[in-house]
C-alpha cells in the first residue's frame, strides 16, 4: 500500500495542475508531467528495462513491481482528474514472451470507447509494416489484467472514480527469448510506434469522454527535457559545432590557383591548399558514442540525436580522408544521390538561359560596400536576438561569402552586382543566421547545431529568399544549375579539368565562373554538397505548394523531412515559435509568396 501522505501530496498537486514526479516503494516510480486524463501502468515481477522504456516514452506512467498495492493511488488519481476533466483512462500494460508470438490482445469492456480501442488496434496493426506476422485481437471481459496478478481497481471502483481500464498484452517482439539478447536496431522502431500508438489512443478516450483541453494528439507528448536528454543534446551540439567542416574542406588558396589557372590555359589541374585540422577524429568519434543517447526515452528526439551522430561520424571520416576518393564516396553517402528530377530541372534552366547576362554596365559592391549594406540588416536581428552576438568580417581566408554560426563571413576579394545585394543579404543574414538565432534560443541545441542533412532546406530557403524579394537573376539560376551538373560530371567520374570544360563550352559559362564552381565540387577530393542549393529550393517550393506552413521553417536548421518532427516538437511545446524574416513584410513578397504556393516550374522563377 501506498503511504496516505504521498497519495494526498500526488492528489494535491495535480489538483494544481503541477507536474509529478513520485518515488514507489521498491524502486518504483510515476511521472505525470501536466494534468492528463489518463496513466500507462507497467507491474513487473522483475525489473524489464526495455518494456519499462516503452512506457516511459508518455508524459504519464506507473512503473512498480508487482508486489506493491498502487490500487488506491490510482483510485485517488482517476478522482482527482475526473473531477477537472470529467474521466480517466488506465492503460495496464504486460509483456508476452512466447517463440514467434506477435499478438496483441486488448482486453476491454464491450461498447465502451470504441474510438480508443479502434486506436490502439489500428496502431497495433501498423508494426506489421516492420513485423509482417503482427495481429492484433480484442477481448471483451471483466478481467484486463495479467493471469497472475490482481486487478489494478474493482470494476465498480473504477465507476466510481470515473475511470476506465484496458489492458494490453503486449508481444516482446524485440527480444530473442532463447539467447536472452535485443534486437536493437527493430527495438527502436517499435518503440517509436509504440509511442505514437498510446498517444493517438489516449487522444480518442480526451477527445470523445473528457472536456478536452488538447487541439491535437501531439500535444500529449512530453515537454520536458530530463538531464539525460539534455546533457546528450549538449554535448552532440558542441562535438558539431567544434568541427567546422566545411571551413576545414574549402580551400584558403583559391584565387591565387584561379591565376595559375588562367596562366596555364586551364590544362593543369589546381593544386588546393587547407587548413590544418585541429582535432583528432578518432577521439572525437570515441567522445560521440559515449553519449547516453541510448537512455533518451523521447523516439523522436532520441531519432534526431542519432541520425546527427551518424552524420558527425561521416564528416570525422571525411576529415580523415580529405584529399583521397574516399572523401568524395563518404559525401555521397552524407549528402545523397542526385536524383533523376535535379538533374533534369538544371539541365531545363540551362537550356532555357543558354547564356548568361551580360552585367558588365551594372554598378558593382566590393566587400566593404556590401559589408555596409548589410549592418542594417544585422542590426535589426541583433535587437531581436540581444543574447546573440551577430557580426561581419571581412577575410582573405574564405572565398565569397559564408556564415559561420551568427558571424558573416567575407573574402576581401568579394564583389557583386548592387541588383544583388538586398538578394544576399536575405539569403545570408535573414536565412542563415536567422535560422541560427532561432535555433539558438531554442532548448534542444540540434535546432541550432543543425539535424543531419539541413543545408538543404537552408540553402533551398536561403534562394526562397532571392526570389522573393526579386533578386533571383539568371546568372543566379544559372550557378545553381552548373553546380548540379558539375556534382554529376564528378560522380560519373570526370576530372576537374572534362568538368571545367563542360561548364564552359557547353553550357557558355564564363571561364571565372565555371573554374569557382568546379573548385566547389572538387574541393577536399570532391564534395557534391552544391547540388542541394536546387535540391533544397524544389524542396521548399513543393511543400509550399502542398500547403505547408513557411514559419516552421524558421525554427532552426533541420532538413525538409524533419518538418514532421519539427511541428511535432511546437505542439509540445518543446520547441518554441520563431522570428521571422523581416522580408515577409513588404507586400511584393507577399505576392511572389503567392505565386510559389500556386505552383510554378522551377523554369517560371524568372519569368
Amino acid at each position: 500500500m501506498i503511504e496516505k501522505r504521498i497519495v494526498r501530496n500526488v492528489c494535491k498537486k495535480l489538483s494544481e495542475a503541477q507536474s509529478v514526479f513520485q518515488k514507489l516503494p521498491k524502486d518504483g516510480v510515476m511521472y505525470i508531467e501536466k494534468l492528463l486524463p489518463y496513466i500507462c501502468v507497467f507491474r513487473y515481477k522483475r525489473e524489464d528495462a526495455h518494456f519499462a522504456g516503452l512506457l516511459k516514452t508518455q508524459a504519464s506512467y506507473l512503473v512498480v513491481e508487482d508486489t506493491v498495492d498502487i490500487s488506491k493511488l490510482l483510485e485517488e488519481i482517476s478522482s482527482t482528474v475526473s473531477q477537472k476533466l470529467n474521466a480517466f483512462l488506465i492503460l495496464e500494460f504486460w509483456p508476452v514472451r512466447k517463440d514467434h508470438q506477435a499478438e496483441f490482445e486488448i482486453f476491454c469492456p464491450e461498447n465502451k470507447a470504441p474510438a480508443t480501442v479502434a486506436a490502439l488496434q489500428q496502431g497495433f496493426e501498423s508494426i506489421r509494416d516492420i513485423y509482417p506476422n503482427t495481429s492484433v485481437t480484442i477481448t471483451n471481459r471483466f478481467e484486463r489484467h495479467p493471469e497472475r496478478l490482481e486487478p489494478l481497481m474493482a470494476i465498480d471502483e473504477s465507476k466510481e472514480s470515473g475511470s476506465l481500464l484496458i489492458g494490453v498484452a503486449v508481444p516482446a517482439l524485440y527480444q530473442n527469448i532463447e539467447e536472452e539478447e535485443v534486437y536493437s536496431l527493430f527495438y527502436r522502431k517499435f518503440f517509436s510506434r509504440f509511442s505514437e500508438t498510446i498517444k493517438r489512443a489516449a487522444y480518442e478516450f480526451i477527445r470523445v469522454q473528457t472536456s478536452n483541453p488538447f487541439d491535437h494528439y501531439l500535444m500529449l507528448g512530453k515537454t520536458h527535457l530530463d538531464r539525460v536528454t539534455l546533457k546528450a543534446d549538449a554535448e552532440l551540439a558542441k562535438i558539431s559545432e567544434g568541427m567546422k567542416f566545411l571551413l576545414r574542406t574549402t580551400p584558403v588558396n583559391s584565387t591565387p590557383e584561379w591565376k595559375k589557372f588562367k596562366k596555364n590555359n586551364f590544362l593543369k589541374t589546381p593544386s588546393f591548399n587547407y587548413r590544418l585540422i585541429a582535432l583528432d577524429p578518432e577521439k572525437k568519434k570515441r567522445e560521440l558514442y559515449a553519449l547516453p543517447i541510448d537512455q533518451v526515452t523521447d523516439p523522436t528526439i532520441s531519432f534526431i540525436l542519432r541520425d546527427k551522430r551518424l552524420e558527425i561520424e561521416k564528416q570525422l571520416t571525411m576529415l580523415e580522408e580529405r584529399g583521397t576518393d574516399n572523401f568524395r564516396f563518404i559525401g555521397e553517402s552524407l549528402y545523397g544521390k542526385i536524383e533523376d528530377h535535379i538533374i533534369e530541372a538544371a539541365l531545363a534552366i540551362l537550356k532555357q538561359y543558354p547564356k548568361g547576362d551580360d552585367r558588365k554596365d551594372m554598378r558593382r559592391f566590393n566587400c566593404h560596400e556590401f559589408a555596409e549594406q548589410a549592418k542594417q540588416d544585422m542590426a535589426y536581428y541583433q535587437e531581436r536576438f540581444p543574447d546573440i552576438k551577430l557580426s561581419m568580417e571581412i577575410r582573405k581566408d574564405v572565398a565569397g561569402i559564408m556564415v559561420s554560426k551568427s558571424e558573416l563571413l567575407i573574402s576581401d576579394q568579394f564583389s557583386l552586382d548592387q541588383s544583388r545585394c538586398d538578394a544576399l543579404i536575405q539569403h545570408e543574414i535573414a536565412t542563415h543566421i536567422l535560422t541560427y538565432c532561432n535555433g539558438k534560443s531554442q532548448p534542444l541545441k540540434q535546432m541550432y547545431a543543425g539535424f543531419s542533412g539541413y543545408d538543404q532546406l537552408q540553402e533551398g530557403l536561403a534562394v526562397l529568399a532571392e526570389y522573393l524579394v526579386d533578386g533571383l537573376t539568371v546568372n543566379r539560376m544559372r550557378t545553381l544549375a552548373g553546380r548540379v551538373v558539375a556534382a554529376e560530371s564528378m560522380v560519373k567520374g570526370a576530372n576537374f579539368i572534362a568538368t571545367f570544360d563542360r561548364l564552359r563550352t557547353e553550357h557558355n559559362f564564363t571561364e571565372k565562373t565555371a573554374y569557382y564552381i568546379t573548385m566547389r565540387i572538387y574541393r577536399g577530393g570532391g564534395l557534391v554538397k552544391d547540388f542541394v542549393y536546387l535540391a533544397g529550393l524544389l524542396n521548399v517550393m513543393g511543400y509550399l505548394k502542398n500547403g505547408g506552413n513557411l514559419e516552421t521553417l524558421y525554427s532552426g536548421k533541420f532538413n525538409i523531412n524533419h518538418v514532421e518532427l519539427i511541428e511535432e516538437l511546437l505542439h509540445r511545446s518543446v520547441l518554441r515559435k520563431p522570428i521571422l524574416p523581416r522580408f515577409l513584410e513588404r507586400d511584393s513578397v507577399k505576392k511572389r509568396l503567392q505565386k510559389v504556393r500556386n505552383g510554378l516550374k522551377i523554369t517560371e522563377l524568372l519569368a
